[in-house]
């Protein structure tokens, strides 16, 4: 099923996703039939044995393909007619459903953008769970006490803006505090007004770097105060689409780039990930057999914000005209920011002991190596016992954001 009509809605379009995924899982499962049935018995069946059992088996896989698809367009037109009716309340707007797109943009979210433009998220400021247009009015209903420093929080891959509020640990003395997200306390702390954003992490890394550095020059100019300085903080990929806003921003002239005083990242793989690269050589390796390539196919379906954490890709000239599944890479196009920007990189280890293995393994993520990455010459700390997503959150990196905007 193709060509979904933009006006159809969220729950609709999502029907039509789960229809096509079905679709593309019965194609799968019969090439590798096809593929085991030649192995095994290619040499045993006579010619004609053979052509007839292809036959039967393309004309089964085929009424399954068709039922697909009809029992997909009936769901389909039904959804998105109860969902014009309003009957039907769209998944995004709980924030369950919100951490659920977040995951399925992460996943796939090149082809959601090319094919589901209803469920891939644009880059947009966010607030209490949806969307804010930056133009003066509504940025002054919205930040009536805005301040003339800026830090803008970007999340990571599979990530929305809300995973910055995470479950906190309960204080001694007092088992239902509940601790506040860092953009909160940086408020409080050191009078920064905090934007968070959200964005389509499976698209190239590039891309949304392309549009951060546009949505924030619309942010900027409308601030309702001048912007006399701003900070970007980002999580995992996050820092990366920072680091790349910033250096399309410079290149382009732009006025916040000259204005960016911070650039933190928190858990980014500035050199890759290994989780990734492991994909990219299994994802090869599956496509040298005939019965294992049609799941290596699965495989490299995964989105281009993910094959971009393979190497740590900032830049459009990185992958435009390249094999996104080659195991080898050509050297990465350089990354450079404007004059006086710190540069402050987190890594965390899940091991307490200080030693290799721990700083190889990392976070689980992102070893600590990459996410310590010396180009451009940064300010660095590493924080034991904590995990990918507990940078997130953690008091520990509260403490160290603090002594670095503090500069």
């Amino acid at each position: 099923m193709t060509g979904i009509p933009r006006e159809t809605g969220e729950v609709g379009t999502s029907a039509a996703m789960v229809t096509d995924l079905f679709g593309h899982l019965a194609v799968t499962t019969q090439q590798i039939h096809r593929a085991v049935a030649h192995r095994a018995l290619g040499t045993v069946l006579p010619p004609p044995v053979r052509a007839a059992q292809d036959t039967i088996t393309s004309t089964v896989y085929g009424l399954v393909r068709a039922g697909i698809a009809i029992v997909g367009t009936a769901a389909v037109t039904a959804l998105d007619a109860v969902e014009r009716t309003r009957t039907a309340r769209p998944w995004t707007n709980t924030p369950r459903g919100r951490r659920l797109a977040g995951m399925l943009n992460g996943a796939v979210g090149d082809h959601l953008h090319d094919r589901y433009p209803q469920l891939a998220s644009p880059m947009r400021i966010r607030v209490d769970g949806a969307d804010v247009e930056p133009d003066p009015a509504t940025l002054y209903r919205h930040y009536p006490a805005a301040a003339p420093r800026m830090v803008v929080f970007v999340h990571g891959v599979i990530e929305t803006e809300e995973w910055w509020s995470g479950p906190a640990r309960a204080r001694a003395g007092d088992q239902t505090a509940i601790c506040e997200d860092f953009g909160t306390r940086l408020t409080r702390d050191l009078g920064y007004s905090t934007v968070h954003v959200r964005y389509n992490s499976g698209r190239h890394i590039s891309d949304n770097g392309a549009d951060l550095a546009d949505l924030l020059d619309e942010l900027i100019r409308a601030w309702p105060v001048p912007v006399r300085e701003l900070a970007l903080i980002g999580h995992s990929m996050g820092g990366l689409v920072a680091r790349s806003a910033l250096h399309q921003a410079f290149a382009q002239g732009r006025v916040w780039s000259q204005r960016t005083r911070h650039v933190v990242c928190l858990g980014s793989p500035h050199t890759g990930a290994p989780l990734e690269r492991a994909a990219n050589t299994v994802t090869a390796l599956l496509r040298s057999f005939d019965e294992s390539a049609p799941i290596a196919a699965l495989l490299a379906g995964r989105s281009a914000g993910i094959k971009d954490l393979r190497h740590g890709s900032l830049h459009r000239q990185d992958w435009h005209g390249n094999d996104a599944d080659a195991v080898h890479r050509g050297v990465p196009y350089p990354y450079r920011p404007p004059d006086g920007v710190e540069h402050c990189n987190v890594a965390a280890t899940v091991s307490r002991a200080p030693g290799p293995v721990g700083h190889w393994v990392g976070d689980l993520l992102v070893p600590t190596a990459s996410a310590l990455s010396p180009t451009p010459p940064a300010h660095g700390c590493v924080i034991p016992g904590l995990t990918h997503r507990g940078l997130l959150t953690h008091d520990a990196v509260y403490t160290q954001l603090v002594d670095w905007l503090r500069r």
